[in-house]
């Protein structure tokens, strides 16, 4: 019971502390920090994905109950994708040059440096760690690509109303999906590009959540009658 307990709250605090690592890199780069909200943050994937994982954990630190719960789990597994498409996306497309420990003397790379690498590793960890293994199905990692398939639906349609970027030369967040720079043909091949890697890695994290959830579980003992 008493090491039921001290998990139960190492776990708690270990969620606070992912709770706090994205509720600052946030408050950085929307612009809070300086007193003025900069609303065109608010159409980065980056905060969406952010701001999703920050209410999941609140939402398992103030209903602990709820952790093992079915359904949670695969929002939970979706939520997990979202992040993990913002680490890779910002590392490999748009932050070319790498990582540098230099960027972490200034506010508004050390707010990079918490949505981008911190909170992603620290979530994708907590699953690890906490989560009940061997619930999704095959289907979740379909599921799982609404939610980008919207933020995409959502940029066409923003763009389509004039609305622009500061300092980009699209009125688009990404030049990637800017049909004003690229065209619909060359969008549509880097968007089905990388839903096929997305849906690929959401089969391999649905196959590697199995197989742990095989390794948990307990041997049955062959049992014999004595003759």
């Amino acid at each position: 019971m008493a090491e039921k307990t001290y998990q139960n709250t190492t776990k708690t605090i270990y969620r606070i502390f992912l709770i706090l690592c994205c509720s600052i890199g946030l408050y950085i780069k929307t612009g809070l920090y300086i007193g003025q909200i900069k609303w065109y943050t608010l159409l980065y994937y980056t905060n969406w994905s952010n701001f999703f994982v920050l209410l999941l954990f609140l939402f398992l630190v103030i209903f602990p109950e709820c952790n093992d719960a079915k359904k949670l789990l695969h929002m939970k597994g979706g939520i997990t994708m979202m992040i993990v498409l913002t680490a890779v996306i910002y590392h490999f497309l748009l932050k070319k040059e790498g990582f540098f420990i230099d960027a972490l003397t200034t506010i508004e790379g050390f707010g990079s440096f918490l949505l981008h690498y911190a909170v992603p590793f620290i979530t994708v960890l907590d699953w690890l760690i906490w989560d009940r293994k061997g619930v999704f199905s095959t289907k979740a990692p379909l599921f799982w690509t609404i939610v980008p398939y919207i933020y995409f639906i959502f940029m066409i349609w923003i763009a389509s109303k004039g609305s622009f970027i500061p300092n980009q030369n699209t009125r688009y967040p990404y030049d990637f999906i800017a049909v004003d720079l690229l065209g619909w043909e060359r969008v549509l091949t880097n968007v089905i590009a990388l839903s096929a890697c997305y849906i690929a890695v959401g089969y391999f994290y649905v196959w590697l959540d199995g197989c742990l959830g095989k390794s948990h579980k307990p041997k049955r003992v062959k049992r014999y009658k004595k003759i």
